[in-house]
């Protein structure tokens, strides 16, 4: 019974994981059908509104199931140096996986980059921001590493470790096996940073780091 609850659980984290990217994704293919380039200013301050009460609502959940307690004690100069290497090791593996994508495929990233380019340049920069930067690696870590290895695997970690990086790669739309290792291999980081540190903070901030480059591109192009 408690294993069927834990499930529930998780699924209905990755539900709420899921409520603002894809709300603004319906949001601007509707502006795009009728002839607008860019969704409007004033649609734009709502859909903020609603992604900080998506991830305030998502933290909150989390720390009342304990998979984070959101203080800045995780902060410690041995959990940085285990974000800054897996951060590293990160970019290397997205370099040398997109290098080896376009030699083997002549695409020029990955089809979720792709369309994450494509639905966000022009967008409002704090909206690009908070759902590429803040909102993605808060949630999808709530849901990959703390619903996943801490709450659903907690007794079998290697177990929760190989369905969370699976899950992860596939929930990134990959298009092809290249696609899926580089976004499983990112996860995997992701998820040895969570076990090794024991603090779910850790793991966000090295999303963070990975995903606020690309954020930065997005809102100055």
């Amino acid at each position: 019974m408690k294993a069927i609850k834990n499930v529930c659980i998780v699924v209905g984290l990755f539900m709420l994981s899921q409520v603002s990217m894809t709300t603004f994704g319906i949001v601007k293919y509707y502006y795009l059908e009728v002839g607008e380039t860019y969704i409007p200013s004033l649609i734009a301050y709502g859909l903020i509104a609603m992604v900080l009460i998506n991830i305030g609502l998502s933290m909150w959940i989390a720390k009342k199931l304990n998979l984070a307690s959101f203080r800045f004690d995780w902060s410690t100069k041995k959990n940085w140096l285990w974000i800054v290497g897996a951060f590293v090791l990160g970019r290397i593996i997205a370099i040398v996986g997109t290098s080896f994508l376009q030699a083997n495929t002549g695409q020029q990233s990955t089809a979720n980059d792709a369309l994450i380019n494509n639905l966000f340049i022009g967008e409002n920069p704090l909206l690009i921001f908070l759902l590429i930067a803040v909102a993605a690696p808060v949630m999808e870590e709530i849901v990959f590493r703390g619903g996943i290895i801490g709450l659903l695997f907690e007794k079998y970690q290697i177990v929760g470790i190989v369905v969370s990086v699976v899950l992860f790669g596939l929930a990134h739309t990959a298009t092809s096996w290249i696609e899926f290792v580089i976004y499983a291999l990112i996860g995997l980081l992701m998820a040895l940073v969570y076990v090794k540190t024991k603090r779910l903070e850790a793991a966000i901030a090295v999303h963070f780091l990975n995903n606020v480059l690309g954020a930065i591109v997005l809102m100055f192009l």
